[in-house]
């Protein structure tokens, strides 16, 4: 038998057998995502007993074969991104992976190949070229409240001059940064805006205490550390002071919506299919999500309008199942009570992830609309 466990304090591969526990590959990195969704496969068999394995960084992800004698060797390295559904057949391995320059597509690699042979896409249809060359993101770090914050850093092309910024805290809040093409991202950067993915506390790749550290502190630890890459890349000269704005989806929904209601070096934030109330949205989950969602919940709290800081653009669809729609309404409808430059926007028909290219293009131009509107605006 084989489960996965991160007793170690990295979420590595077990091998049970003759009443025996070993590790395929004992390793300080994780061999899984964080088990807050079902239906993950990040390890696949091939007929010879070679193990294949997917290694996290927070940002990057490593195919990583093991044959029956532990010896371990590199597959696929032109791959930055690997999703976690694993699939051998006979003596070939399929994975949904993606680069800096390719957005998600299926590809394909011989596990009799060589140590580092690249994988391909299974078509070319699956790795459509696109329109531009993406400028690759770089990886940096800020000094935040407990250590150093990583990020990756997306820039407009041929620009070294301040531009506006937009710090992503990403869903999960338990997820990670994939280094991968983000269509998303790129429309923002073709825009001029420089765009940070922070890997703040509580993400994964980075082992089992990262990720706990955002136990009980959901809606702080997140916020101080997505504020201090704003803060850092302001000081740097990368970022335009009085431009700076954070935006989140679902949980990363919430985090935004927390960076508003605090003093911070955001001059807006823009919250997608936004959890509002933690304790609230915790029974509305799965119940095998429940003791994830329970043992996030800190002091921040549900998020009201009164204690927010800076202008507000809430973007909900009508169908969502995940987080409450109606909830999300009446949220807007009492920010835009009090005034002070909110603005919402609500999808009629729209599911949880806008799934549909209407309702994606509709929030993606009602966003940039509305950090266009706040740096038209007069400064203070």
């Amino acid at each position: 038998m084989y489960f996965m466990s991160d007793r170690t304090g990295w979420w590595n591969l077990y091998r049970l057998r003759d009443d025996t526990v070993t590790a395929v590959l004992p390793t300080d990195a994780d061999c899984a995502p964080a088990p807050w969704e079902a239906g993950y496969q990040s390890y696949g068999f091939a007929p010879d007993g070679t193990v294949v394995l997917t290694l996290l960084n927070g940002f990057s992800t490593e195919l990583v074969a093991v044959d029956p004698t532990g010896s371990r060797r590199r597959l696929g390295p032109n791959l930055t991104s690997v999703k976690p559904y694993i699939a051998v057949d006979d003596g070939r391995l399929a994975v949904i992976g993606s680069t800096p320059s390719s957005a998600p597509g299926l590809w394909s690699l011989d596990l009799a190949a060589q140590a580092d042979a690249p994988a391909v896409p299974i078509s070319t249809g699956c790795v459509p070229a696109p329109p531009w060359s993406p400028v690759p993101p770089s990886m940096d770090t800020a000094r935040g409240g407990d250590g150093r914050v990583s990020f990756l850093l997306h820039r407009p092309a041929e620009t070294a001059a301040p531009v506006p910024l937009l710090v992503r805290a990403h869903p999960g809040p338990t997820d990670d940064v994939p280094l991968r093409l983000d269509w998303t991202t790129q429309f923002f950067v073709s825009h001029g805006f420089a765009v940070a993915d922070v890997l703040y506390r509580g993400s994964t790749g980075r082992g089992r205490a990262f990720r706990r550290a955002l136990h009980g502190h959901w809606g702080e630890y997140d916020v101080e550390d997505c504020a201090a890459v704003a803060e850092h890349l302001r000081s740097t000269g990368a970022a335009l002071p009085g431009a700076m704005f954070i935006s989140g989806a679902s949980a990363g929904g919430y985090t935004a919506l927390q960076a508003a209601s605090r003093p911070g070096p955001f001059a807006g934030a823009t919250a997608t299919s936004a959890i509002i109330d933690p304790a609230r949205w915790e029974l509305s989950v799965p119940e095998f999500q429940r003791p994830h969602s329970a043992v996030l919940r800190g002091p921040a709290g549900a998020v009201t309008p009164e204690r927010i800081r800076c202008p507000v653009l809430v973007i909900h669809g009508t169908a969502d199942t995940i987080t409450s729609a109606k909830e999300a309404m009446q949220f807007a409808q009492d920010l835009a009570a009090l005034g002070g430059g909110h603005d919402s926007l609500m999808l009629d028909g729209g599911d949880h992830y806008l799934s549909a290219p209407a309702a994606r293009e509709q929030a993606l131009r009602a966003e940039l609309d509305f950090y266009r509107r706040l740096m038209s605006r007069p400064r203070a």
